[in-house]
């Protein structure tokens, strides 16, 4: 799944214990994506989602576990900053591994062999994270597809700024012309909170072990699929770049910032011998990573990575 799919296509399609998947609208394979009827309203806001639908159904659910929403997001942050070696503002590129550490709970949930209870639907409190902590996501993954300056390196960008970024380049706007729903204020609260965080009540805090039996275990498998992902999109970046000649060679330029991500994950894993792979192929540090995350899953390793996989996530 882990290199087939990606992560977040990977859970999209799962159902929250309201009955709605994950992704909504935005659930990927398509062929998986059972279309739900919802309510939709035009959104008021100003910006490239003014007029356009949102779904106020799953907006609802979430705005009703947004509370829930950020303990969860608080105890996957908190995990993360806990384990890097200064206390400097929070980094665009710690956003992205919080962003996939939290989308990482959920498939952890499900396919970890040894997860004590596995249910068949998502609950609803992390359901409802999950959609939250997707924009952020897509807000980074953009940044470096694009090679966008405010990624070159680890700085810190202020919440105005990521919603102003969202904004301005569609991210809010879906592949069949929806927008994503809530607040402005309530999307620049939310993303100002997974930049600065907030010490809640004693009583609102969550340990992670509620969500998964083995903390330590998720969190060596979600860096281990973010720096699977940077290999990937080095790759097809390098590939789409090699035959390019521009003033400003964009997939070269987006293949640095996913090498220098990829480095610096590594650093906080302990990776082995998947820091000697630059002589071996694609194909070999793909397979031996993919090994190693299902390793971390309590599952058998696979033999191969079919070559119509590669291709597909390569094209």
């Amino acid at each position: 799944m882990e290199f087939h799919h990606g992560l977040w296509n990977g859970v999209s399609a799962l159902y929250n214990e309201s009955g709605r998947q994950l992704g909504e609208g935005n659930t990927r394979p398509f062929m998986l994506n059972h279309h739900l009827p919802a309510e939709t309203i035009p959104c008021k806001y100003k910006g490239s989602r003014e007029g356009r639908a949102i779904n106020m159904t799953a907006l609802r659910t979430a705005m009703q576990n947004f509370d829930a929403a950020l303990a969860i997001t608080a105890a996957v942050r908190d995990l993360h900053l806990s384990r890097l070696k200064d206390s400097k503002p929070v980094g665009i590129w710690d956003l992205f591994i919080i962003s996939r550490a939290s989308i990482a709970l959920v498939a952890y949930q499900k396919r970890y062999r040894g997860q004590a209870i596995v249910q068949q639907s998502v609950g609803d409190a992390l359901a409802s994270q999950f959609q939250f902590i997707s924009g952020v996501f897509m807000i980074c993954r953009h940044m470096m597809e694009n090679a966008d300056p405010a990624i070159v390196k680890n700085r810190h960008v202020e919440a105005e700024a990521l919603y102003a970024y969202a904004d301005e380049h569609g991210i809010f706007i879906s592949f069949n012309e929806m927008a994503c729903a809530g607040s402005t204020k309530k999307i620049i609260e939310f993303l100002n909170f997974c930049n600065v965080g907030a010490r809640q009540a004693e009583q609102d805090l969550l340990p992670l072990s509620d969500i998964v039996s083995d903390p330590e275990n998720w969190y060596q498998y979600a860096l281990a699929t973010v720096e699977l992902d940077c290999f990937i999109e080095k790759e097809r970046a390098l590939r789409a770049g090699a035959s390019m000649v521009d003033t400003r060679d964009i997939p070269n330029e987006s293949a640095q910032i996913f090498g220098a991500l990829g480095a610096y994950v590594r650093r906080m894993m302990n990776a082995g011998s998947l820091n000697d792979d630059q002589h071996r192929s694609f194909e070999w540090g793909a397979l031996a990573r993919q090994n190693r995350i299902l390793d971390m899953l309590g599952r058998q390793p696979i033999g191969k990575l079919p070559k119509k996989h590669i291709a597909a996530r390569l094209a």
